[in-house]
């Protein structure tokens, strides 16, 4: 899913998730790259996230702060591995984590540092 050939490597960014908390646990990898479909995305690659009962939304974030983000939209929670679009012509560039929040209390479940 997330093809990142053609692209400066030096231009990736990515994370490897593995956190275990208190009501969930999440494992995979989070890229925020270039979709070969066009714009800038953030993938989530076998991204898997268990016992936990809420919807969560993602955030594209300076140092964790929700209140400096782009909100990402709901994340798909039928398949391990999604894309998350970046609005076009957004300067992804002051962008350094990936927040977790619940969609219905907004409560910071992860902070995903890229």
């Amino acid at each position: 899913m997330a093809d990142m050939s053609g692209q400066d490597p030096s231009e990736i960014t990515m994370a490897t998730v593995d956190e275990e908390r208190k009501d969930a646990t999440f494992s995979g990898t989070v890229i925020l790259g270039i979709d070969p479909e066009g714009g800038k995305v953030v993938f989530f690659r076998n991204f898997l996230i268990e016992d936990y009962k809420g919807e969560l939304t993602a955030y594209l974030a300076t140092d964790g702060d929700i209140r400096k983000s782009i909100d990402l939209g709901e994340l798909d929670r039928k398949s391990p591995s999604f894309r998350l679009p970046i609005p076009l012509g957004t300067d992804t560039s002051p962008y350094n984590t990936v927040v977790l929040s619940d969609k219905k209390s907004k409560k910071k479940i992860l902070t995903i540092d890229l």
